[in-house]
């Protein structure tokens, strides 16, 4: 009998084992075929927690209600990105187009300047071999105007799913608990709860450091003479959303454009995008850093390699907050509820 009981528990586990084996294969070859949809909706569930905070956090300090709150400032987020397209939009565009053109014309200069250098043919020859034919240029044509309506219709599925999920979480947050047992339902949901605290100041910082790495950068190119300020301020400004990444490629058609106008210029604005990032690390970081969860440097960079090598650029932006999301569900799961270390709190109990 005893024997028999030692048989069927045996042939359970291998049961259990074998359903979870499938299921993860499973959930791999789900997370692979659709990353780009989970990727996006994770997007939207980050910027709909932090709208959802916002609005919280003015119906607490004020007669609103949260719904009142959320309308209130989704109008007036609406109002600011109207307000700055018809303000700034013009001159941006047109600075855009000249940015264009300037890249396009500096990258001929170099290659009239250089050409004739033993590097300059190689990579000359190497950039030319590689080249398209012209005449198989209409399906690249086909595929970019396929792909700008694909972003287009992203970006609305982006909004509407970021409103719903900001105007009523509790129907979604319940949903997702009811998929664990009944007992780890309530520590879940705390759990989930210090994921969205985290990822609202993790948002709330990244605010902080666009807007004053804009800001510096368009100052600081106007002060030095930099043509397209505003348009280079900008980008700089909607690039450190990815940390690290974003500050180099931000750099990168700022000093082709000052390449052409002599090394002093080249200068002048690695000393601008520098002072810039120096305010925003040393100054501007530190003082959000006490209520966003801190992550690693190396662990961050690791992430985001990892992220943009299996998911491309949408992986690279979603990162860093997945990563402070994913540092709190270890904490908290892991090392508090498993190794019972209370320390591991730390981590999320930021004010």
């Amino acid at each position: 009998m005893l024997g028999s009981t030692k048989i069927a528990a045996a042939d359970l586990s291998i049961r259990n084992t074998l359903v979870w084996g499938i299921g993860l294969i499973l959930a791999g070859i789900v997370l692979w075929l659709l990353h780009g949809e989970l990727l996006l909706v994770l997007l939207a569930t980050l910027l709909a927690v932090s709208l959802r905070g916002a609005a919280e956090r003015v119906a607490r300090h004020s007669p609103l209600s949260t719904h009142w709150a959320l309308a209130i400032i989704s109008l007036l987020i609406l109002l600011l990105i109207v307000g700055f397209c018809v303000w700034v939009g013009p001159q941006l565009l047109q600075q855009g187009q000249d940015l264009v053109k300037h890249l396009i014309q500096e990258g001929t200069d170099l290659k009239n300047r250089y050409g004739q250098t033993s590097w300059g043919r190689m990579i000359m020859q190497k950039a030319s071999s590689g080249a398209p034919d012209p005449k198989s240029l209409a399906a690249p044509a086909a595929a970019a105007a396929g792909a700008s309506i694909e972003g287009v219709a992203s970006f609305l599925v982006l909004i509407v799913t970021m409103l719903y999920f900001s105007a009523n979480p509790d129907l979604y947050t319940k949903g997702l608990v009811k998929l664990v047992p009944e007992p780890r339902r309530v520590r879940i949901r705390e759990v989930m709860g210090k994921v969205a605290h985290a990822w609202r100041w993790w948002f709330m910082g990244q605010l902080v450091d666009m807007l004053v790495v804009g800001v510096l950068t368009t100052i600081g190119l106007m002060l030095v003479g930099m043509p397209l300020a505003l348009a280079l301020g900008v980008l700089a400004g909607l690039l450190t959303f990815v940390p690290y990444f974003g500050a180099i490629l931000a750099a990168i058609p700022a000093l082709a454009i000052a390449l052409g106008s002599g090394w002093h210029m080249v200068l002048m604005t690695l000393l601008v995008f520098g002072v810039c990032h120096l305010v925003e690390g040393y100054v501007v970081s530190p003082l959000v850093q006490d209520r966003m969860v801190k992550l690693p440097p190396a662990l961050l960079i690791l992430s985001m390699t990892f992220m943009g090598t299996v998911f491309g650029p949408m992986g690279i932006i979603m990162a860093s907050p997945l990563a402070a999301a994913a540092l709190v569900l270890v904490s908290e799961l892991y090392v508090v509820d498993v190794l019972g270390d209370e320390s591991g709190r730390d981590v999320t109990t930021r004010k």
